[in-house]
């Protein structure tokens, strides 16, 4: 028996080991062979491609960063060979894009994207989407139309990027509607998002009738910055606070009105001053958007031109043409407007169909949708839309449905877009941004007449709680009129004009309107304002050393409170503390790589916000409340009034010491901030596991409140500084690279320059075109 069983073991180890070897064998072949698309998928940049749906040979000629500089006989050729460099570029990403507006992630990477999918389906992008293309014009159709028959001519003829063979997945056709798809991402990202006015509602119902409204400033008065005012707001001094009125537990119906994590603020800086304020007498115009931080990133930058079009800059990947930039006669840049878009309803469901409104029982339209789940079974859901919009909840007594101008009558900024690309001039810039339905955007405008302007834009309709105060009511359902476009807050155009916005309160005490819950706190503006002051005659230079400014305004204000009260107590002659009141007292308000003040500082403002809000808010409010924004111009007030109820003496000091007991003690806590805050740019597979198409790691710099935005998942996607008239100068850069082919010299080839704080000039004129080309492809018929 034993030398059977013997034999017995001695087969079973030899068939394990064969097993694990082929298994080996063939984890090894997969690495391989993504290794070999990684180095082979990159689309050719030189050449002729030829047989293409084309009335005439165009020329793509890419400078040393590889930005395409497309040339063509006629606009329906030049957005054509825009597809093709973008979709030559940036197919993967762009198709990765397509599947989270649409839900379809699941059909691509299985099972644990099914719920994101079923969360993404809620609104319904494809209704959207194909509203947005029956109500453009005939020109604008060709447009998107010639642009997708551009990626798909390049999706066949170059290589299949190393995503799809990692994935054993392939490209499917792009069509003419999925650009708005591409740019229902970012509508989203920008715009008041339910959760967020959920929430407001929530930390609202949680807290003492007397201070609600002070939880949510419109500004922050020690640093307000009048983009379009005469005067100030006045914030109001913050009234005692009634600890004893502070709930502990949230109401049933507010807890119902709780719908998960609000997402994470980005913004955007911009400014622009006319001729008369320039050492040139040209105006200048400089732009960062903040958005979320990967590889690669969001724009595409391009040069675009053809007979009646020539305009420059940076463009969605999946978007033609040029969303901010410049044209031969003017600039333009955006931020966030940061306004309230959107009202969220109470509705009652009586079963899963049917819901109460002014007393009556009425039928939801249902729609039924598949998730194709690839490894998986399909999944069927159901989804809601009542009289006011699309219900979030697919179950429940209490639901919430979103009145939302996008959703109820879309229409696509394309148009806006087109029309600044091709505007002449002020006027004609301004007629394009009236027709601009959103996401509300401030932008700013520079021409070569010497003149700048500012205008917010968008649809914005006229509700008088501008969700502030709840959700509403199913009855309180009245038709909301829009603001009109006039009436919005905007400067006229002047060569006189200095204008800052950066996703701050934008109009003072004489406007008639509110707009917003909360803006963004004004520390950026108020920063770029304070530097800039210190100029006479702005060069294109100055403003590129404010855009890579790390000064935080509110950071040096709370380090000086911090100090103070650490010399109050006399704890910075206690030799445990001194080490961290000296590098607090030497910070000068600098976020710097090499800072270990910026460190101790940053860390211990967080412990002080969460501290904050856990001390006047329930668990579940001060954890939204904190994603949403205002806890830090409130807890400066607070801070500032010493207004009874609301800090401790002591709360400074504990702020500091739970920073230190985090970050596990003194040293450290004293590590230089690049180190403790360093950002690795992630590519979307990287959840997967597939962490080697990751970008480089930059040290940390900036932080969230200094103009030089760079945070741990948005930051700066670009910077650009417009001289006007002088086209060849001034520039844009982008983080990491123009191509998103991992395999490309020019996936992450600008990472150091950006790190350096560069900026590239974006060759404009036939010369300097000619001197920065490096590599030339023909497309042809």
């Amino acid at each position: 028996m034993r030398p059977s069983l013997w034999t017995a073991a001695r087969r079973f180890a030899i068939i394990i080991g064969a097993c694990g070897a082929a298994l080996a064998l063939a984890i090894g072949c997969y690495a391989l062979a993504v290794v070999v698309a990684t180095k082979t998928g990159v689309a050719a940049t030189t050449g002729t491609v030829t047989g293409l749906a084309l009335h005439a040979p165009v020329t793509i000629a890419r400078d040393d960063r590889d930005v395409p500089h497309i040339r063509a006989t006629d606009e329906h050729d030049l957005f054509f060979a825009q597809g093709y460099a973008t979709g030559s570029d940036r197919l993967f990403q762009m198709d990765i894009t397509r599947r989270y507006v649409l839900g379809e992630l699941a059909e691509l990477l299985g099972p644990p994207l099914a719920d994101v999918d079923a969360t993404q389906r809620v609104l319904d992008a494809r209704r959207m989407v194909e509203r947005q293309w029956a109500g453009l014009d005939a020109r604008a159709q060709a447009m998107l139309a010639a642009y997708a028959d551009g990626v798909n001519a390049a999706a066949e003829r170059e290589p299949t990027p190393p995503e799809y063979r990692a994935l054993f997945a392939t490209f499917r056709k792009w069509r003419p509607q999925d650009t708005f798809v591409a740019g229902t991402a970012t509508v989203v990202d920008l715009s008041d998002s339910w959760n967020d006015i959920v929430a407001r509602a929530h930390i609202r119902a949680s807290l003492p009738a007397a201070v609600r409204d002070a939880f949510f400033p419109l500004t922050d008065a020690a640093y307000d910055v009048a983009t379009a005012a005469r005067t100030h707001v006045i914030v109001p001094a913050l009234p005692p606070f009634p600890r004893a009125a502070i709930r502990r537990t949230v109401p049933h119906d507010a807890t119902a009105l709780w719908n998960g994590e609000p997402r994470t603020i980005v913004g955007s800086n911009e400014w622009v001053v006319g001729g008369r304020l320039t050492a040139s007498g040209k105006p200048l115009l400089a732009n960062d958007p903040h958005l979320t931080r990967g590889i690669p990133g969001v724009w595409h930058l391009v040069d675009l031109e053809a007979p009646g079009y020539h305009a420059a800059g940076a463009t969605f990947a999946g978007v033609p043409g040029v969303i901010l930039g410049h044209n031969a006669h003017l600039a333009w840049g955006s931020t966030n407007g940061t306004v309230a878009a959107m009202r969220v309803f109470d509705e009652t469901f009586a079963d899963d169909t049917h819901y109460r409104s002014g007393g009556i029982t009425h039928e939801a339209v249902m729609r039924e949708e598949t998730i194709h789940v690839r490894f998986g079974a399909d999944r069927i859901v159901r989804y809601a839309t009542t009289s006011h919009g699309f219900v979030l909840e697919r179950s429940g007594r209490l639901r919430h449905a979103i009145e939302w101008p996008a959703f109820a009558n879309p229409r696509s900024p394309i148009a806006a877009f087109d029309g600044l690309a091709r505007a002449r001039d002020l006027d004609d810039a301004r007629r394009a941004l009236a027709r601009y339905p959103g996401p509300t955007q401030n932008f700013v405008l520079a021409a070569d007449d010497g003149r700048a302007a500012y205008y917010l834009a968008g649809d914005i309709p006229n509700d008088p709680r501008w969700a502030r105060d709840t959700v509403h009511a199913s009855e309180t359902a009245a038709p909301l009129a829009t603001i009109p476009f006039a009436a919005l807050p905007h400067r006229d155009p002047s060569p006189d004009l200095f204008a800052v916005t950066a996703n701050n309160l934008m109009y003072g005490r004489e406007y008639g309107y509110r707009l917003s819950a909360s803006f963004s706190p004004p520390y950026r503006a108020a920063e770029i304002v304070r530097a800039l002051a210190q100029r006479k005659r702005y060069t294109s230079s100055d403003f590129v050393a404010v855009q890579n400014d790390d000064r935080s305004l509110p950071d040096l204000e709370f380090a000086r409170s911090l100090a103070a009260a650490l010399r109050a107590k006399h704890r910075d002659r206690d030799p445990a503390m001194r080490p961290l009141y000296d590098a607090i007292a030497r910070f000068d308000g600098r976020i710097a790589s090499d800072s270990p003040g910026a460190t101790v500082v940053v860390m211990a403002r967080t412990e002080a916000l969460r501290a904050f809000a856990a001390r006047l808010l329930p668990a579940d409010a001060a954890t939204a409340y904190l994603a949403l924004g205002p806890a830090y111009p409130v807890m400066l007030q607070a801070l500032r009034e010493r207004a009874p109820g609301w800090l401790p003496d002591t709360f400074l000091l504990d702020a500091l010491r739970n920073a230190r007991d985090r970050a596990g003690g003194t040293t450290q806590l004293l590590r230089p901030y690049g180190e403790v805050f360093a950002v690795v740019p992630r590519h979307v597979l990287a959840a997967f596991g597939m962490t080697w198409w990751n970008g480089p790691t930059y040290r940390g710099r900036s932080g969230a409140f200094a103009p030089a935005v760079q945070g741990r998942t948005a930051g700066q996607s670009f910077r650009a500084v417009w001289d006007v008239g002088d086209w060849d100068a001034g520039g844009i850069a982008i983080p990491l690279g123009e191509s998103g082919e991992p395999g490309s010299p020019h996936y992450a080839d600008l990472a150091d320059a950006w790190a350096r704080r560069e900026l590239a000039p974006l060759p404009w004129s036939a010369a300097a075109v000619a001197r920065a080309t490096r590599t030339t492809e023909t497309l042809a018929p």
